[in-house]
Parts: structure tokens; C-alpha cells; sequence
């Protein structure tokens, strides 16, 4: 998703025509989105969730829509538990890992918790709950996002925008962490910029929120979950040692954060602050906030992780299967951002750089696969 470390340089100014070769935006989309541009969400991580069902036109649909159909940009589920340790306090009703496997359903029942920690047990170390699960097809590093992650997230106040979210949200947080051998581990770097504590059944602002599992509505109606780019990884230290192989990923976990703020964030790992007075948040580390204490079904709640379909067009920013006038509102939104900036997206930093930013050179990318369409794109049989 992105260059580790990369040096910021100060956004380019929207200018010319439209178009890259012989491929062109209509002016009448492009002039219709303009607008979008000068939204501003309350947070930089504007991200949309990956929607676990579509209807017959490919648009998202509950999964209890009768005419609902799994979306078929998923080409494979977790196919086993591996190894499930809970923390203590998860009522037995929450407690059948064999719920976590195929699917999401956007069912909040049919989940399974890993527990939550008391403060005196974070004092003296006890470990957070975690689940590994296993993948007969293994996943690699492909064209933009490869994996998905569903908790059963309930959302106050949601807004879309075009097509990115913010919004209060009651979701409990975890780290997710890739395996090729099922013993070493690498985890996803992430960013919590929630401020202070949320207390017990408290909500958090879902665009404060990078790389962490359970950041995306999965419940009444909605089922998004939370993607992942093993790109990201790129620098991790078990990744560059070989220990992980990010074309051959067979094993996830999902690591609890009990919100009390006692776990970070790796912020720092991302850029190096030097760059732009802009990046000033990422000269150390952030406490997690989430709701905590939680009990009964406490702590992370997993409903199911899914493995992508590997993308021809990275420019199907919305991942529907077209790029589209959709796509190009999303990147409108965005135009002129930074990483860790007001209107960010991250599927928009379309040039192969990965320059942290949104500018002219993602726009010549997203013109040159104007209307191309993925083989998996959801029809209804038309």
C-alpha cells in the first residue's frame, strides 16, 4: 500500500485534460465529483470496508437480502482453526471457533470472542486473546488489497461520503498478524489516533484508525469488513529475513487489544517524520483506545477472514469489478492528500511509487484503466 519511510513532497495542483493515451474520463463525471474533493472526514483513515455480499447489479446488499449473493471478489475462506486461546471471561456461547470458518454472515451472533483483560491482568502481563486460522489456497502479495477481516462492528452515526467512511462506531480492535509456516509471525503495522479512553461500551471514530482489524460496520444490514495489503509488510523484519513469505501467507491471527491504551500502535514505523510537518504524528508510538472493559462476548469478536481475488485494475478503488465514475468520485475525494492527512484513501496512490500522496501521477494511472472491467465482476447472470 504504501513506501515505507518515504520522503513526503508537497502536493501537485490539478491541471489538463483528463486523460492518459487514448483512455478519457467523461468531463460530465468529472466535473460532477469536483465537489467531493472538499469533503473533510473527521479522521484520516477514510478506507472503505470490502462489503461481503452484493445484489444481482453488484451493488452491496445485507446478507439477508433475499436475492443476496456472497461477492464474488472473494476466492477463498478460512478453512480451519489452528489455534484458538481466548482470554478469560467469554460467556460459552461465544466460545465455538468453527464460527470464524467460510463466509461472513454479518450475523453478530455467529462469532467467536477472544476475550477481553482486566487492568490487573495487563499488569502483570497475561496475554490478550488471539485465534490462527488456516487457508487451504494460500495468499501472496498481489495487485492492491489480499485479505479481509470481519468483526461484528456496530456503527452510531455512518457516513459514507463518496464512498469513503467515518463515523462513531462501537468495534473492538486487534492486531493481525500473517504466517507462512504457522510459527513465524509478522504483524501489520497500524495507526490509532484515538486520543483518549472510550471506557466500557464506548465508541471510537472509525477514520482514526489504520491496520487494525474491526475498524468496519459488519452488523444490521451492513456486512464490510476490514482489508489488507501484505505490501504492507514489506519491511517488516521477519519479511526481509525470509522467515515470512508474503507469496505464500497460510495462516492468519488476530490478536486481541484490550482498549485500555497499555498496547500501541506502530506509527512510527510508517514515515519517517522528517519529511513534512504534516507527519508529525508519527514520531512515536500511540496508545490503542477501544471500548474497555468488555465482557461476556468481550474483547475482539471474528465473524470470518476472506482472500481477495488479485486485481487487474488497482484503479477499482471501490472494488466493485469496473472503474468507473464511482471510483473516480473516490478519487476526487482525495485529490491533493497525503498519508495521515485530511481525505487520505490509500487505494487512491495509484502510481507503482507509492508516494504517499494523491496527485497527477495517480490520476494518468486511474485515466489509463478507465472502464476496465475484473473477470470476477458480479453480473446476476446478464
Amino acid at each position: 500500500m504504501m513506501a515505507v519511510r518515504a520522503t513526503m513532497k508537497s502536493p501537485q495542483q490539478m491541471g489538463g485534460a483528463v486523460c492518459h493515451g487514448s483512455a478519457h474520463i467523461p468531463p460530465s463525471v468529472f466535473l460532477a465529483v469536483l465537489a467531493w474533493a472538499a469533503m473533510a472526514a473527521a479522521g484520516p483513515y477514510t478506507e472503505p470496508g470490502v462489503n461481503g455480499y452484493v445484489d444481482p447489479n453488484g451493488r452491496p446488499a445485507s446478507p439477508d437480502q433475499a436475492e443476496a449473493v456472497v461477492n464474488p471478489i472473494f476466492r477463498a475462506w478460512a478453512t480451519a482453526v489452528v489455534d484458538y486461546r481466548p482470554a478469560g471471561g467469554v460467556s460459552e456461547q461465544w466460545l465455538d471457533a468453527s464460527k470464524t470458518l467460510g463466509p461472513a454472515t454479518g450475523d453478530g451472533m455467529g462469532i467467536a470472542s477472544l476475550g477481553d483483560r482486566s487492568a490487573a491482568e495487563i499488569a502483570a502481563g497475561a496475554p490478550p486473546g488471539w485465534i490462527v486460522l488456516g487457508f487451504t489456497q494460500p495468499m501472496r502479495d498481489g495487485r492492491g488489497y489480499d485479505f479481509v477481516v470481519f468483526e461484528n462492528a456496530i456503527v452510531s452515526g455512518y457516513n459514507t461520503g463518496a464512498g469513503s467512511v467515518s463515523g462513531q462506531m462501537f468495534g473492538e480492535l486487534a492486531f493481525v498478524e500473517v504466517s507462512s509456516d504457522g510459527v513465524q509471525f509478522a504483524r501489520f503495522p497500524s495507526v490509532s489516533l484515538t486520543p483518549d479512553p472510550v471506557g466500557a461500551y464506548g465508541t471510537i471514530e472509525l477514520s482514526n484508525v489504520f491496520n487494525l482489524a474491526g475498524k468496519h460496520p459488519n452488523g444490521g444490514g451492513v456486512c464490510t469488513g476490514t482489508p489488507f495489503d501484505l505490501a504492507d509488510l514489506a519491511d517488516e523484519p521477519s519479511v526481509r529475513a525470509g522467515a515470512v513469505d508474503v507469496h505464500d501467507i497460510r495462516y492468519v491471527r488476530i490478536v486481541d487489544i484490550p482498549g485500555n491504551g497499555h498496547f500501541q500502535d506502530a506509527a512510527t514505523f510508517h514515515i519517517d517524520p522528517a519529511g513534512s510537518p504534516s507527519w508529525a504524528a508519527y514520531t512515536a508510538n500511540h496508545p490503542v483506545y477501544d471500548a474497555w472493559p468488555t465482557f461476556g462476548s468481550g474483547g475482539f469478536d471474528l465473524d470470518a477472514v476472506g482472500v481477495l481475488c488479485e486485481q487487474a485494475y488497482s484503479a477499482d478503488i471501490n472494488l466493485d469489478g469496473v472503474v468507473d465514475g464511482v471510483d473516480f468520485a473516490l478519487f476526487s475525494s482525495a485529490w491533493g492528500s497525503w498519508f495521515g492527512g485530511p481525505g487520505w484513501i490509500a487505494r487512491c496512490d495509484l502510481d507503482p511509487a507509492r508516494d504517499l500522496r494523491i496527485n497527477a501521477d495517480d490520476l494518468a494511472a486511474l485515466a489509463a484503466q478507465w472502464l476496465g472491467e475484473e473477470t470476477w465482476r458480479w453480473t446476476g447472470g446478464k
